[in-house]
């Protein structure tokens, strides 16, 4: 399924940057309360955190007694005690899925559509320094010295 061009104006400004509640508080407000639980149970703090995650709901095939509670919210048990995620759930993650990852693509464009500084590059101040400094090299050794901090990059 093709993905479609979704509205990413709804996303709060900086919102590829959030982390733990900012995230988590976004995942709420996009996708619900479950989700986000869902994702937090897993460590999954960031934007980019989840769109690196392959299988939000793998985690929920493992039996564990502390995924009890989370299983039983979004799964369906079926009488030969399966689960399958309900679609719901399943369509809010990948709605979320799809607007941020949208969002990511027009920041990538956005990016690479801005004209690059001529601003000249560390290596060629060093460069130009080292050139300078050569060329003045009758002058007194402090002076020389003296340059030679003034290039040094501070930290």
């Amino acid at each position: 399924m093709p993905l479609q061009a979704l509205d990413t104006s709804i996303l709060p400004p900086g919102a590829l940057s959030f982390y733990d509640d900012n995230f988590y508080n976004l995942v709420k407000n996009i996708a619900g309360t479950t989700e986000a639980k869902l994702l937090e149970i897993q460590g999954i703090r960031s934007v980019y955190s989840f769109l690196h995650t392959d299988d939000i709901f793998e985690i929920l095939t493992i039996q564990c007694s502390a995924l009890n509670d989370i299983k039983t919210t979004v799964c369906l048990e079926a009488d030969d005690k399966t689960f399958i995620i309900k679609p719901g759930y399943r369509g809010n993650i990948r709605y979320l899925y799809q607007l941020l990852h949208q969002k990511h693509e027009e920041y990538l464009k956005e990016i690479s559509s801005k004209p690059k500084r001529n601003k000249p590059s560390m290596s060629q101040q060093n460069a130009n320094n080292f050139v300078d400094n050569s060329q003045h090299s009758i002058q007194s050794s402090s002076t020389s010295s003296s340059r030679q901090n003034h290039a040094t990059p501070s930290s």
